[in-house]
């Protein structure tokens, strides 16, 4: 049987290039927006984005009764949100410990103190009296978000910048804590797909903007973001969401994110890919193949099927063909019909589902 010691595994560390950057928050960063885009394919496979796009157009529609609730109760969108939420959350702990050991090495780590300040901490930090200091663990989430809010109390140049970034947005960071902790420890709570975008879009991806760029986990692109593309999906995701939040356009822009996360690495592969839509194409009739305005390859593969109305006697008075989904083998992208066409959210594609009379 199998029994940790410390000759296993190896610790992972801080970034080489950088001071107090802890790799596994950026890690955690990655796969916290992977699992939030992942919700557009969970959403579009039961049928929810329609539902979404109704709080858009009548504001008086009552979520309450729709399949909102119902989706809830899904084990594929609850896995995707509760990957979310923990890994947003491991992200911004993990950042305020590196906050606070920017001020000092130790400032992170559990005291053995009535209160919990911040001044009086470091005070005890610069008398070394160790003794008050328990050197095995850190501080929890909560308790580090006061600190580095505390820090703002402490007339000091070297106070880092991002405290008063962090200060200003403390609901958000609590919310998050109490959302890790509802489902943490009970594992009863998530919340609606359309609350989950408003969150997320509205207060978290901003606050992560602002804290990357008060940070030195600034220019660390390459650790957690996605492969470029012609638009980014963190800043379209927080555009849709000023103002009515445009939930078709954040759900577009998540499958959009997504593709950018699987773009390959090889050239081969990308040559392959092209050859390969084109031998689908030949093979099945009703499929095509377009240029993927994530990627750039022709490899984007459209769906369609026919259908149709017929006379009393059977005889087929109208026919149709319609798109159905739309595919990239390279970068995978996914999307279907209810998500609207690609230039309605600022892509530049000039049509992309099919929908043609012909009989």
């Amino acid at each position: 049987m199998f029994k940790l010691n410390a000759e296993h595994g190896r610790m992972i560390g801080k970034v080489k290039s950088k001071e107090n950057v802890t790799k596994s928050a950026l890690t955690s960063l990655r796969l916290a927006l992977k699992s939030y885009f992942k919700t557009y394919q969970v959403a579009s496979q039961k049928g929810i984005i329609n539902d979404l796009l109704v709080e858009e157009s009548n504001p008086f529609y009552d979520f309450s009764q729709n399949n909102i609730d119902l989706f809830c109760d899904n084990t594929d969108y609850q896995e995707v949100y509760l990957q979310c939420i923990f890994h947003f959350h491991h992200f911004f702990e993990l950042l305020l410990k590196d906050v606070l050991s920017s001020v000092h090495p130790k400032l992170a780590y559990k005291v053995k103190l009535d209160g919990d300040n911040s001044a009086l901490i470091l005070e005890i930090l610069k008398n070394k009296q160790s003794n008050d200091l328990s050197n095995d663990n850190t501080a929890e989430f909560q308790t580090s978000l006061n600190r580095v809010i505390k820090l703002m109390n402490i007339q000091d140049e070297n106070i880092p910048i991002v405290s008063k970034v962090i200060c200003d947005n403390k609901q958000t960071l609590v919310d998050l804590n109490t959302l890790r902790n509802r489902v943490w420890h009970k594992g009863l709570y998530v919340l609606r797909l359309n609350e989950l975008d408003q969150f997320i879009s509205q207060n978290i991806l901003p606050l992560v903007v602002n804290c990357l760029q008060a940070t030195n986990y600034n220019n660390l692109e390459n650790y957690w973001k996605y492969k470029k593309a012609p638009l980014d999906p963190i800043t379209e995701i927080i555009n849709s969401g000023q103002g009515v939040v445009d939930y078709g356009r954040i759900a577009f822009y998540k499958a959009y994110g997504l593709a950018c996360y699987s773009m390959p690495i090889w050239k081969s592969d990308l040559d392959e890919f092209e050859k390969k839509a084109e031998a689908i194409v030949r093979a099945i009739h009703g499929m095509t193949v377009d240029s993927c305005f994530v990627c750039g390859k022709n490899t984007l593969l459209i769906s369609t099927e026919a259908d149709y109305n017929s006379d009393e006697f059977g005889v087929p008075v109208s026919i149709w063909v319609k798109s159905t989904a739309a595919e990239c083998l390279n970068c995978s992208l996914r999307l279907f019909p209810d998500i609207g066409e690609p230039c309605s959210h600022g892509v530049e594609y000039e049509q992309l589902w099919r929908f043609e009379d012909v009989l």
